[in-house]
């Protein structure tokens, strides 16, 4: 027959293995969400956009400048 401290033990330890689950979920969840990003800055500093350069007037014109470099 199972008494109540075991009950009790029974119902502590299956919320543990829960809660145990759920951080080793979201643990898993942010080393890929970790991962994916890292690939997205080796992305964007690997294939650099072109660097656009621009003058005003005093008007407020914008004129397009062209990089000597």
């Amino acid at each position: 027959m199972i008494n109540d401290r075991q009950r009790e033990a029974r119902s502590h330890s299956d919320l543990y293995q829960k809660g145990y689950r759920k951080i080793l979920n979201a643990l898993i969840f942010s080393c890929v969400m970790i991962f994916f990003l890292i690939l997205g800055i080796g992305y964007y500093v690997i294939f650099k956009p072109t660097s656009y350069y621009y003058a005003t007037t005093l008007g407020g014109l914008i004129i397009p400048m062209i990089p000597t470099s």
